[in-house]
């Protein structure tokens, strides 16, 4: 009979296709995407993450000081429908990018309610109740947690000085992943154009302060303005030297180039100050 045989060839290659190691890691779990990455450390459950530099498939604590840099949440892989992993990462983590998944959280922004947006708190990797003044959310709650109930512990902050100044109350809400600008923010700062803030970062790899931003724009302004008017100059003076001695061609030629290697340097220097500015 051939069926059996057929019942026999597919489970042949159901259970060789199973013992292949596949190189994806990819999980589907609370709506959203989850993907395995390696980590120096082991990572807490609910921990919000960020890229670890320029590598694509490591990650680590974020932090508030780069909190634009926000990726996504670590989640319990024993609570994920589907498992697939290559078993060749270091302290391997699974993170929800999207999709509603518990995060860790503080009272250090205060209560958090149903609907409220939660971005990082002073404790790396902990979410807090977002106000007006930070930049980024991590996403909207989807429960709440007031600090009463089922907690999983206290820390202090200190401020600058290394003196306390408050002390917060730690658990887990579900949390709604949608890593974008605060839609509350009403900053007292100075506000430059969207474009300007997002070159500056691009640049500098991380948030950059108005002033520093003004100040770029001027210093390139400046060498700009400066390379045209040596430029400039320089060919309408070549231009009248030929047109009275025609005989000197090659040594004005010469003198123009050499212009026009200078205007280049100027720019070029001033380019280099607005990366430092920035940088720095």
């Amino acid at each position: 009979m051939k069926l059996p045989r057929i019942i026999v060839s597919i489970a042949v290659i159901i259970g060789v296709a199973s013992a292949v190691s596949l190189p994806a890691l990819a999980a589907s779990y609370g709506g959203g995407s989850v993907q395995g990455y390696a980590s120096d450390t082991p990572l807490d459950t609910g921990t919000i993450v960020q890229m670890a530099g320029k590598d694509s498939d490591r990650v680590k604590i974020a932090t508030q000081s780069e909190l634009q840099n926000m990726f996504g949440v670590t989640v319990d892989r024993n609570q994920l429908s589907l498992t697939l992993s290559n078993g060749g990462l270091e302290n391997e983590a699974f993170v929800a990018v999207s999709g509603t998944y518990n995060v860790l959280v503080s009272t250090q922004g205060g209560p958090i309610a149903t609907g409220d947006y939660v971005t990082l708190s002073s404790v790396n990797g902990v979410a807090m109740k977002a106000g007006t003044e930070e930049k980024t959310v991590f996403g909207r709650a989807a429960g709440s947690f007031d600090g009463k109930g089922v907690t999983l512990g206290t820390t202090t902050l200190k401020d600058t000085e290394g003196k306390t100044n408050q002390t917060v109350t730690l658990g887990q809400v579900a949390v709604t992943i949608d890593i974008k600008r605060n839609p509350n923010e009403k900053s007292t700062k100075v506000q430059v154009p969207e474009i300007l803030e997002r070159i500056g970062q691009a640049i500098a790899e991380k948030e950059v302060s108005p002033i520093r931003i003004y100040l770029s724009m001027a210093i390139t302004a400046v060498s700009l303005i400066a390379a045209i008017a040596v430029l400039y100059s320089g060919v309408r003076s070549g231009v009248i030297s030929i047109g009275r001695n025609p005989m000197t061609k090659k040594s004005i030629f010469r003198a123009l180039l050499e212009i026009i290697l200078t205007s280049i340097l100027i720019l070029i220097i001033g380019l280099f100050a607005v990366y430092l500015l920035l940088k720095l």
